[in-house]
């Protein structure tokens, strides 16, 4: 595997993290460059309180943009029936982290989430996806309220400290790179493409 690591933050429950952690996902499995997965749960519950009828405005027309991205890329994205809170599934992240199989983890979370088919925010659920990916995880209720949530802020504060306010990220030396669009361009700067 390519000896670059390049920190990426996503949200699991982010359309365009979905349509960069494919492609980026792609180039891992071609040899040419490591991602450094990293977790940023981002607040639309707050956007949507602050003015609901912008928000679906909003909502209504991202999900159409990301529609334009990810049907050629051969993917299904159907919008939330709600608003989730990735806090656990972020957590989930960082315990399939931990055992090398989050590679796998992301994967099936983005597909099962977007395909309305997994619960961002229920602990049996994650714990059965981890199992799924081969982590045995039966505290993971109480990893989550203690370990898990440190590591989640210490990764939070991570993230803020580069200038992190949005995934997904690509972080490369010092520049920031936000959004799907940008991934070229971030991997085009680490002489990956």
């Amino acid at each position: 595997m390519a000896s670059k690591l390049i920190p990426l933050y996503i949200d699991l429950k982010s359309p365009y993290s979905y349509l960069a952690t494919h492609r980026a996902l792609a180039l891992e499995e071609a040899g040419k460059v490591t991602f450094d997965w990293r977790p940023f749960v981002l607040n639309i519950a707050g956007r949507a309180n602050a003015d609901p009828e912008a928000f679906l405005r909003r909502a209504r027309y991202l999900y159409r943009d990301v529609r334009r991205f990810a049907t050629p890329l051969g993917l299904t994205v159907r919008g939330p029936t709600r608003i989730y809170d990735s806090t656990l599934a972020s957590i989930g992240l960082l315990t399939a982290k931990a055992a090398g199989v989050h590679r796998r983890y992301i994967s099936e979370s983005f597909q099962r989430f977007f395909d309305r088919d997994f619960e961002l925010d229920d602990a049996e659920v994650i714990k059965a996806l981890l199992a799924d990916c081969g982590v045995d995880a039966p505290g993971l209720a109480t990893f989550a309220s203690v370990e898990g949530k440190d590591a989640l802020t210490i990764s939070r504060a991570e993230a803020e400290a580069l200038g992190v306010f949005a995934a997904p990220t690509f972080v490369i030396g010092e520049e920031l790179f936000w959004g799907q669009d940008r991934m070229d361009m971030a991997m085009e700067m680490a002489r990956v493409l």
